[in-house]
């Protein structure tokens, strides 16, 4: 009998049906989703965030006051809204520096040549960010901040390539200082994580 079978027994090679970006809008507009739901589309999947915990809401309010302060009259700071990559995905970094105001997006989602900088924290599972490195790659987001907090570094990616790919990788670890895209600025790593 299905019902006797959870989720987690399910086979994993079951065929699945990917969603696009255009079928997650008209759920959110038609109340399927709620637009407070803290789910993310990725790859066609609509995937379950959990909330976030004291140290990563921590660091990300500190970000948001650094990066907001940092690139006043060059951008905006979107702290966990959406960015659009079409066709199957829209995930909600922790940050995006994005070019322009608020209000230039009254009618469309960020893309990838909108935004400067995303930033996402990772605290235990990786997985998922690890996952959006590629989503963010094919998006054209020229920079990418995965900071890992269980190993107190920062990797960067730049130079995305559509095949999912970044043609750079750095790790900042404490000690070392991060450049911040599209600035003349440098923060100690130990700064932003320490």
């Amino acid at each position: 009998m299905l019902s006797d079978v959870s989720p987690e027994t399910l086979p994993t090679d079951l065929p699945r049906r990917r969603f696009t970006v255009d079928e997650v809008n008209q759920m959110v507009e038609q109340g399927i989703l709620g637009e407070d739901e803290h789910v993310e589309l990725l790859d066609g999947e609509l995937v379950i965030m959990s909330p976030l915990g004291p140290p990563h809401a921590a660091l990300v309010a500190d970000l948001v006051h650094r990066l907001t302060t940092a690139y006043d009259g060059k951008g905006h700071v979107r702290p966990q809204l959406p960015l659009e990559v079409r066709p199957h995905s829209i995930p909600e970094p922790d940050l995006a520096v994005v070019r322009g105001e608020p209000r230039d997006f009254r009618q469309r989602h960020p893309v990838g040549r909108d935004v400067l900088l995303v930033v996402e924290v990772a605290r235990t599972i990786q997985q998922i960010d690890r996952k959006k490195i590629r989503i963010y790659a094919i998006a054209g987001v020229r920079v990418y901040w995965l900071i890992d907090l269980p190993k107190n570094q920062i990797e960067v990616f730049r130079t995305p390539s559509a095949d999912g790919t970044y043609a750079e990788r750095t790790v900042y670890k404490l000690g070392q200082e991060i450049p911040v895209p599209d600035l003349d600025l440098r923060w100690p790593v130990s700064d932003l994580i320490g």
